[in-house]
This record gives structure tokens, C-alpha cells and sequence, in this order.
């Protein structure tokens, strides 16, 4: 989940923070070439003809998972793992409510229980070498809503792809999507930026779904199935990202997940895998990503109380302000009882902006541009401290400086921010 800004009025009078509130080894026994396919399908028994009787073959031994389901097609096909999946994240959603320090009146979880459970981030991972939070953030979800969205695509994907490429394989190209996910975002991401969610793993099997569509054995209504629903998923999860975009949903992690799934659903096309050794390879991996990250969850659970202690001095998610109004009426308080937020500092700037008092509100703006800058959250607060502070330069003919002041939130991914400082015409100066 990526911290959001809010927009502020149309004059100078109030602008507003962006706020910190988210194998099937299709292997067929009698064909040599490798493409993805149904498991249990034999090919049509031979015609008879005057050629000699060729020696039989002993036949290839079963894997656990053909003779558990192969006499019973139902059974084979119903998607036990994507169920599974979801069913886990379910229930580690419910956990994360039931020690989560405050919840938003929509239903958000703090982004400092986030932080505590171990989403990442730049400043989080790199910064502070906690490189365990790559194996723990795509489990965890910032809301209700951002959960049932990813168990919906996840199911629907599911069920079309699992067993398809089968469960081996499904479970490689999830767990190594997930880590192709948290390296995009710490790559494209700016800091100060926290994210959870499994949108990278699933945006990984949907660009597998795409790649499996084109196996030569599926049927026109097969494939056209297929494609349409891995474009219906696909296109929105990762177009917006060529049109610079910004707001809650992380892009990058889109991206590196589709990367890593699609390269991986590729990989069996180039012969370098068997189609038979598969579910037993590729199955580790499931079993490979629990153990990982329950080893990543003891390393949390180590951190977990320090990351408590320190949350308590931030203002909690349902206490922020909804709008511009509260925001410097409130700021008084928010700033007595948080010094230490920067947002608290930005809100009481905005006040003494209403009030003219430019001075004033530039010392707040200064201030909780340094606080934001050792805050592992604080990347949104510290870019809207900018732009406030931009603006309140200009004001005072101060234009070099403001000029200077407003190139990081020109680009920054806080389109309100950015749209009050292009309102100003400040951004694209030179």
C-alpha cells in the first residue's frame, strides 16, 4: 500500500499533506515435445499397421500427486492450492487485525502495525538491513478491501491456471514472483514509501496464464478464455505504470512479479526443464517459501515490540484528519500530542498559512521536512512539506529558492501535490 495526499483548497490558503494512511506436467508420455497440458491425457492409441512391433517401454512411475488424484478428474482439477493459498492469507489478515494498533475508519490497518509486522520498504530493507521483511510483506494486506481484491484475481487465475502447469510448478512461479515483487518496489519505489500485499506474486501467475494460453494443445474457446482473463487482470495491473502512475497501488511490484511469472512460463518451452520432473522440482518451492518465511516471521517477532513502542508517538490511522478543515483546526493538539509526526507539523503550517503568517508556517514546514527524513514512513509527509514549503517561498518572492524547492514534488508520485504546484506554476521552471 502507498501513502496517499490529500488535495488541497484552490488558493494558497490551504494545501494539503500527502498523508501516511495501502506442472502440471503436461508431459504427455507419448510425445516428445514439452508443452503445457492437462495432466492425465494419454495420446490416442496407435493404428495398426505392417510395420514390426516395437519393444514396449516400461511405463513412467506416477508422481504422489497423479496417483492421489489421477483416477478422479474432479478431483484433479479442483485448484486445492490456490484455495489454500487463500485460506492462508485469510487467516493471516485476521491476525494482523487482531494486534494491529488502531484501524482507520475505512478499514486500514496503521501503517506502523504494518511497518511492525514487517512491510517493506527502502528505508526498511536497505536502510536499516532487515531484509527479511522481503519474505513477510507480499503475505501481509493494508485493509479488508485490498485483501478480498487479491483473493478474488488469485482464485480466478487460479482455478484457470493451476491445473494447467500443475501444482509444482504453480508454487514456483508464486513464491519467485513474490521476491521478483519486493525487488521491483524497493527498486522503483521512492524512500520513505511502505508496501505489503501479494499483488506481485499474482500479477506473476497472471503473466504465466498469458504464456500458457499459446500451449498448441488448448482449443480456440480454451485459449481465447485464457487470454481474456489474463488481460483482464494484466492490463490494469501493469499499463498505468507507463503513464508515470502514482496513488496507493504498487506498480513496480506488478512489474517485477509479471516479469519473473512470464519468463518462468516461458522457461519449459525452451527445453530446459522436463514437463515430468517438474512437480517434483518445482514443488520445493512451496515448501522452500513456508519455511522461508517463518524463518523472516521470527526475525519480526524479534523487532516487533521496539517497532510498537516507537508507533505510539504517531498519530494513529483513526485520528488523522479527513479533510483540510480538520487538518488546521485539529493541528494544535496533533501537534502537542505527536511532536515527533511529521504530518502533525505540516497541518500546523497549514494553519498559520490561513493566518498569513508565512514565517510561522515555513519554520513547520521546515520542520517536519526534517522529521520526515528519518521516518521509515515518512516519504509522503516529507514530499508534501516540500510542496507546502515551495509555495510558501514563492509567496514571499523568495522564486529561486521555491524553484529549487518544488523539483522533488514536481516528480514525485503524489499527483495532489503536484497538481497544487503546477496550479502555482512552479513545476517546469526553469
Amino acid at each position: 500500500m502507498v501513502l496517499a495526499a490529500r488535495r488541497p483548497a484552490a488558493n494558497q490558503t490551504k494545501i494539503l499533506l500527502a498523508s501516511t494512511q495501502g506442472c502440471e506436467h503436461a508431459g504427455h508420455a507419448f510425445m516428445a515435445t514439452n508443452t503445457f497440458g492437462r495432466r492425465g491425457i494419454a495420446a490416442p492409441p496407435p493404428r495398426a499397421s505392417l510395420q514390426p512391433v516395437a519393444v514396449p517401454v516400461a511405463p513412467r512411475p506416477l508422481s504422489s500427486e497423479e496417483t492421489l488424484f489421477g483416477d478422479n478428474k474432479l478431483l484433479a482439477d479442483i485448484p486445492f492450492l490456490t484455495i489454500g493459498l487463500i485460506f492462508g492469507l485469510l487467516l493471516i489478515f485476521a491476525l494482523q487485525r487482531s494486534l494491529a494498533i488502531d484501524i482507520a475508519p475505512d478499514g486500514s490497518l496503521d501503517v506502523r502495525s504494518l511497518i511492525a509486522y514487517g512491510a517493506s520498504g527502502y528505508d526498511l530493507v536497505v536502510g536499516r538491513n532487515e531484509w527479511w521483511r522481503i519474505g513477510l510483506a507480499p503475505l501481509l494486506h493494508g485493509s479488508q478491501s485490498h485483501l478480498i481484491g487479491n483473493a478474488v484475481a488469485l482464485f480466478i487465475v487460479g482455478i484457470r491456471l493451476e491445473s494447467l502447469i500443475g501444482r509444482g510448478w504453480f508454487s514456483l512461479i508464486f513464491v519467485a514472483s513474490a521476491v521478483a515483487g519486493e525487488a521491483g518496489s524497493l527498486l522503483g519505489n521512492g524512500p520513505g514509501t511502505v508496501g505489503v500485499g501479494a499483488s506481485g506474486a499474482i500479477t506473476g501467475l497472471i503473466a504465466a496464464l498469458f504464456v500458457a494460453s499459446f500451449e498448441p494443445e488448448a482449443d480456440a474457446d480454451q485459449t481465447i478464455s485464457r487470454l481474456k482473463t489474463s488481460l483482464f487482470f494484466g492490463v490494469p495491473a501493469l499499463l498505468p505504470l507507463a503513464f508515470g502512475a502514482s496513488g496507493n497501488i504498487n506498480y513496480y511490484a506488478h512489474t517485477g512479479g509479471a516479469l519473473a511469472g512470464g519468463a518462468l512460463a516461458i522457461t519449459p518451452w525452451l527445453a530446459f526443464w522436463s514437463y515430468e520432473s517438474l512437480p517434483r522440482s518445482a514443488g520445493v518451492a512451496l515448501l522452500a517459501g513456508l519455511v522461508g518465511s517463518l524463518v523472516c516471521a521470527g526475525f519480526a517477532v524479534a523487532h516487533y515490540s521496539s517497532y510498537m513502542a516507537d508507533a505510539v508517538q504517531y498519530i494513529r490511522a483513526s485520528e488523522t484528519p479527513a479533510n483540510a478543515g480538520e487538518m488546521t483546526s485539529r493541528s494544535l493538539d496533533l501537534v502537542t500530542r505527536y511532536p515527533k509526526d511529521p504530518r502533525a507539523h505540516v497541518f500546523r503550517a497549514l494553519f498559520f498559512l490561513e493566518k498569513a503568517s508565512l514565517g510561522a508556517a515555513e519554520t513547520e514546514a521546515r520542520t517536519a521536512m526534517s522529521l520526515a527524513a528519518s521516518d521509515v514512513a515518512g516519504g509522503p509527509a516529507r514530499t508534501g512539506a516540500q510542496g507546502l514549503l515551495a509555495v510558501l517561498l514563492w509567496a514571499q518572492g523568495r522564486n529561486s529558492e521555491a524553484k529549487a524547492m518544488a523539483v522533488e514534488p514536481c516528480r514525485a508520485k503524489l499527483p495532489e501535490v503536484r497538481r497544487i504546484l503546477q496550479k502555482q506554476k512552479l513545476c517546469g521552471l526553469t
